[in-house]
């Protein structure tokens, strides 16, 4: 994986398999996808976005406890952005379904419908700010911010994304470290699937949930062998993208539920700058540690991120359509 990330930001930095509209512009890496249950979907035509959240990460510390990325003070200045970058891609993903030639229904009369109402009825209000994790813990420290477009409920769980193939060595349950306890047992405690499939039916429409997961730090962990010395070695930088594995859609359809997703990183580049404030050495010169700080561009960021979710997105629903 350390390699693979290597690799993703060196092409950035160079001219590989990236993405630009302009010279000068941020870029970002191409999305690499998985998918479970995708036979399930054949015959899909009709489609509804019952759930599109995305997940702003502002606050992010290493497990270890290490470096922190602190993007809070910037992301949050003014809420209203965030909310409006939300509308923004939403809207991209709304033009990008009927691009791929599926039919989709109307923002206006999915909420309209009373399964809908029921559903929104059990959904938490957003923003909804999660902190989760402390410095040193297994998982890291996250503060998150989930938004949805206006009407649309906040669903974390409904798509039962747990279940998600790893690599090439089967599946994995995996939970969502990015939320706290008291939020997981909130997600856990609402039969999603089941109001699911009563909206599918009265719509005659297969149903589409959307997470888009933005975290902001990235963590890296190796070791090497000198003789008899094991060398390990950590570090962590800032790193604005797509997150890997809660950048999905989960696709329900006669009471199943596919999945696409994720499974690297989209690296950005051009959305933060580092400053080298100072280096720790060993007893030998090597540098053991640096101490950056990290500033996020927030025009930079309110223009790639909606680029790089809606081209993942594309991808995802091209994959979709192969399977129906």
């Amino acid at each position: 994986m350390y390699r693979r990330i290597i690799l993703a930001l060196t092409l950035l930095l160079a001219t590989g398999a990236v993405l630009a509209d302009a010279p000068g512009e941020a870029i970002f890496s191409e999305p690499v996808i998985g998918d479970n249950d995708l036979d399930d979907l054949k015959g899909v035509k009709k489609v509804a976005i019952a759930s599109f959240v995305v997940q702003y990460v502002t606050v992010q510390n290493t497990n270890d406890g290490g470096a922190l990325v602190n993007f809070d003070s910037t992301l949050n200045a003014e809420p209203a952005r965030l909310q409006a970058l939300t509308e923004k891609m939403y809207q991209n993903f709304q033009a990008g379904i009927k691009e791929a030639g599926f039919e989709l229904v109307s923002h206006e009369t999915l909420i309209a419908t009373p399964e809908y109402k029921t559903m929104q009825e059990k959904s938490s209000k957003t923003p909804l700010k999660m902190e989760t994790g402390s410095p040193g813990s297994k998982s890291g420290m996250y503060w998150s911010y989930f938004y949805t477009p206006d009407g649309i409920i906040l669903n974390l769980k409904g798509d039962e994304y747990e279940n998600h193939k790893k690599g090439y060595s089967g599946f994995s349950n995996q939970g969502d470290d990015t939320l706290t306890f008291a939020g997981r047992i909130a997600q856990s405690s609402t039969n999603w699937p089941y109001y699911d499939e009563d909206l599918q039916e009265a719509l005659d429409a297969a149903t589409l949930h959307v997470r888009i997961f933005i975290p902001i730090t990235y963590v890296w962990s190796g070791k090497s062998y000198a003789g008899p010395w094991t060398h390990y070695t950590n570090g962590s930088m800032a790193a604005v993208r797509l997150g890997e594995r809660f950048t999905r859609i989960g696709i329900g359809y006669k009471g199943d539920i596919a999945k696409i997703y994720l499974t690297e990183d989209v690296m950005t580049k051009g959305v933060t700058d580092a400053k080298l404030i100072k280096e720790t050495t060993n007893l030998f010169g090597k540098v053991t540690g640096r101490e950056m700080e990290w500033t996020l561009k927030m025009d930079a960021y309110e223009d790639v991120i909606p680029k790089a979710a809606d081209h993942t997105l594309k991808k995802f629903l091209a994959k979709i359509k192969e399977n129906i």
